[in-house]
């Protein structure tokens, strides 16, 4: 290992005391140039006496330009032109000339066959094409983007009048997305929505500009009361957003149930089907929390999420403590009965706990 090291280093040393030639093929040592010379056109022969010459004439103007998208009134973008000659000789101290697209042409000349200058595109957003010429050699077209400045924009929210229905959809949409020159921001840009809801539970929502705007749709499920909604683009947020959803409202709790399960001493039990004030089952997933007391004073408590209008809950109370007192609280609405031991439902499914 350590004499493969010392090979490297004298190896390195012997290549970094020559004189090096760069040019388009790459780098090699100048006393190497002899034979390079005779196949890259550069040693010729007149009258007799051979002899080098500088590279020919301009053949090829290679363009670059980026980066391709240039953010208005923040970043130069570079543009840079590779000159060459017939045989890919590199061109030094010819004139380029640089066409960027915006009115504005830039001269400068080659060096190491290389001609390249900063340039500030103007601040209006849009596609831009660029082109080089070197001698009088015309480069092939390339394209370059200057997109709106995304970290100097306060997104706005549409203003939400009216209060929204609980199991309903709304959209939340931005108001037209613009930087400081008035760009609008590119389509595809994402973005989030937040929801925060009095309770400190928060609603994360992906958007997507299209047409210099974005909005995202909800379903009001689970969600009720004051919510401040928020648009957050490239970091920045926008001043909230006042909304309010009404609560959900349970006109009838359905049938209460309890039957025992002697095997594990304990009791089932199952609340439903329970339906809203309009008639419909109350929305899956709406949170639930109930309590049971029976006679000796023991109380059980259980939480879970409506399914198919239903609840089912599986508690460690004795039929022989009935009749049990429930309090049932769900989306706000609270119900109360006194129930006894009777004989599981028919069709009997236990929804929830499987």
């Amino acid at each position: 290992m350590i004499r493969a090291i010392c090979i490297f280093i004298v190896l390195a040393n012997s290549v970094s005391a020559q004189d090096l030639t760069t040019d388009a093929f790459g780098i090699l040592p100048s006393s190497d140039m002899g034979d390079r010379e005779n196949w890259a056109g550069l040693r010729v022969t007149s009258g007799g006496v051979a002899h080098v010459q500088d590279a020919g004439a301009a053949s090829a103007a290679l363009l670059f330009v980026g980066p391709k998208s240039i953010v208005a009134g923040v970043e130069p973008g570079h543009a840079a032109v590779l000159a060459l000659d017939v045989f890919g000789n590199t061109l030094n101290g010819a004139p380029a000339r640089f066409a960027l697209g915006y009115g504005d042409d830039i001269e400068v000349q080659t060096r190491f066959g290389i001609g390249d200058t900063l340039f500030t595109p103007p601040p209006m957003a849009g596609g831009l094409l660029a082109g080089a010429t070197v001698d009088g050699v015309q480069s092939a077209r390339a394209d370059y983007r200057v997109t709106a400045n995304l970290a100097a924009m306060r997104p706005l929210a549409r203003p939400y009048d009216g209060n929204i229905l609980p199991e309903t959809f709304f959209s939340i949409a931005t108001q037209p997305l613009r930087d400081t020159f008035g760009n609008l921001v590119d389509d595809g840009v994402g973005l989030s929505l937040l929801l925060s809801e009095q309770s400190g539970a928060v609603t994360l929502l992906a958007g997507v500009v299209r047409d210099g705007s974005a909005q995202s749709t909800l379903l009001t499920r689970d969600i009720s009361g004051a919510v401040t909604g928020q648009i957050v683009l490239a970091g920045t947020a926008s001043d909230g957003l006042q909304i309010f959803v009404d609560p959900l409202v349970m006109a009838d709790p359905g049938d209460i149930v309890i039957w025992s399960e002697p095997s594990i001493h304990a009791v089932h039990l199952r609340i439903g089907p329970m339906q809203t004030d309009k008639g419909y089952l109350v929305p899956d997933g709406t949170y639930a929390e109930v309590s049971v007391t029976a006679q000796d004073g023991l109380t059980a408590f259980a939480s879970g999420w409506v399914l198919d209008g239903y609840l089912s809950f599986t508690l460690p109370l004795l039929q022989e403590t009935a009749p049990f007192d429930i309090v049932l609280l769900v989306g706000g609405n609270r119900e109360t009965a006194s129930v006894t031991v009777s004989q599981p439902p028919e069709s009997l499914t236990i929804r929830g706990i499987e």
